[in-house]
């Protein structure tokens, strides 16, 4: 009983005390000990012919540690799960006004729900979309991977938004292609894009 004199007020330092695990071993031929977890400390006291010996550590969890990712790489990767997710819908049919998978997307649907897998909520419309997040030149060769482009296909405004995927690429829903598509914006398709080309938005 000694051991617990000798360490009971040394755990009643610690406010995580009654979170603590405590273990009494007393065997036969070993020393006995008393094994306190306090959080990461892990504190041990054994009984031996000059009394009481204490020894505190830190306990192992068992994982490794994580290295902080600048902000510009950790952008990258999450364009890349964004783009995966994307493209794994690549034939999915044009639908006006879906937004899930199976019964189909159009344009905005598409975009609104990739992203949201990914903890990104943009709006509904493509009209709204376009003031979501920061504002970018119109420019293809100033767009990342992950940005969106805007289109105005009739003049009026914001009808259509696109995934920028680079090297000149966008996949989009498509209502001329009946679904969704990659688009490369160097062909006679993609220059009809082009010129109606009205905004860019970064959203990661």
């Amino acid at each position: 009983m000694k051991l617990f004199a000798c360490t009971l007020p040394l755990l009643a330092g610690f406010p995580s005390l009654m979170s603590a695990q405590v273990n009494l071993s007393l065997p036969k031929i070993q020393r006995p000990a008393v094994r306190a977890t306090l959080g990461p400390i892990s504190l041990v006291a054994t009984l031996g012919g000059h009394g009481a010996t204490v020894r505190a550590g830190t306990r192992s969890t068992g994982r490794t540690p994580v290295a902080r990712t600048p902000r510009r790489a950790a952008a990258g990767a999450s364009a890349a799960r964004v783009l995966g997710t994307a493209e794994s819908y690549l034939g999915q049919k044009y639908v006006y006004g879906g937004d899930i998978p199976g019964t189909g997307f159009d344009c905005s649907g598409f975009v609104q729900y990739v992203f949201g897998q990914h903890g990104l909520d943009l709006p509904r419309t493509s009209r709204q979309q376009a003031h979501a997040g920061r504002a970018l030149p119109r420019r293809a060769a100033t767009l990342q991977p992950g940005d969106l482009m805007l289109f105005s296909s009739k003049g009026r405004g914001v009808d259509h938004v696109a995934i920028y995927v680079g090297n000149n690429r966008i996949l989009h829903s498509s209502a001329g292609a009946g679904g969704v598509v990659y688009d490369d914006l160097t062909t006679a398709r993609g220059k009809w894009y082009l010129a109606r080309h009205v905004a860019s938005r970064r959203v990661l």
